[in-house]
C-alpha cells in the first residue's frame, strides 16, 4: 500500500504532468515553434513537430512533442514506434487501435500511453480530433514504422 507521503507525490507528479499537458498545447496554439507539417500517412492528417530534443540526464534519449489534426473519419496506417508515445485529445474523438486487444474510444481530456514497438492505428470520429502527442525514444530513429 502507498503511504500518505508516495499518494502526495504521486498526485504532484501528475499535477505536474497536467501543466506541461496545458503548457505545450497553448505554445502549439500561439507560436511557431518547430518544423514544417509532416504529414503521418498519404491521408490529409496533419502532424507539426513543435519540439524535438535531447532529454538532459537520458543519454542518447530524445522527446518529440507533436500537434496533429485528424479530419472526420479517417484512419491512420497500421504503424509502431521505437519508443513510448503518449497523446491527449484536445478535442473531438479518436479509437486507439492495436493489434490483439480491445479498441478503446478517447474522447477531449483523455489520454493514453503506448509502449514501445507496439503495433497500431487510430480513426477519427465524427468530428475530427486535434491532439498534442509525446514521444520519447531512441534520438535518431525515426519516429514511426510502417507495419504490414
Amino acid at each position: 500500500m502507498l503511504n500518505v507521503r508516495q499518494r502526495q507525490k504521486g498526485d504532484s507528479m501528475s499535477f505536474l504532468m497536467i501543466r506541461l499537458l496545458v503548457l505545450v498545447v497553448l505554445v502549439g496554439m500561439h507560436c511557431t515553434i518547430g518544423h514544417a507539417a509532416e504529414p503521418l500517412s498519404l491521408t490529409s492528417v496533419q502532424s507539426e513537430n513543435l519540439l524535438r530534443e535531447l532529454i538532459a540526464g537520458a543519454d542518447g534519449k530524445e522527446i518529440i512533442v507533436s500537434r496533429a489534426s485528424f479530419p472526420p473519419r479517417v484512419e491512420l496506417p497500421w504503424h509502431w514506434h521505437p519508443g513510448e508515445e503518449i497523446f491527449y485529445v484536445i478535442e473531438g474523438s479518436v479509437t486507439l487501435k492495436r493489434r490483439g486487444q480491445p479498441d478503446i474510444v478517447t474522447v477531449r481530456g483523455d489520454s493514453k500511453k503506448i509502449a514501445p514497438g507496439v503495433i497500431h492505428s487510430g480513426e477519427s470520429g465524427e468530428e475530427g480530433a486535434e491532439l498534442v502527442i509525446f514521444r520519447v525514444h531512441a534520438s535518431g530513429k525515426p519516429e514511426r514504422y510502417l507495419a504490414e
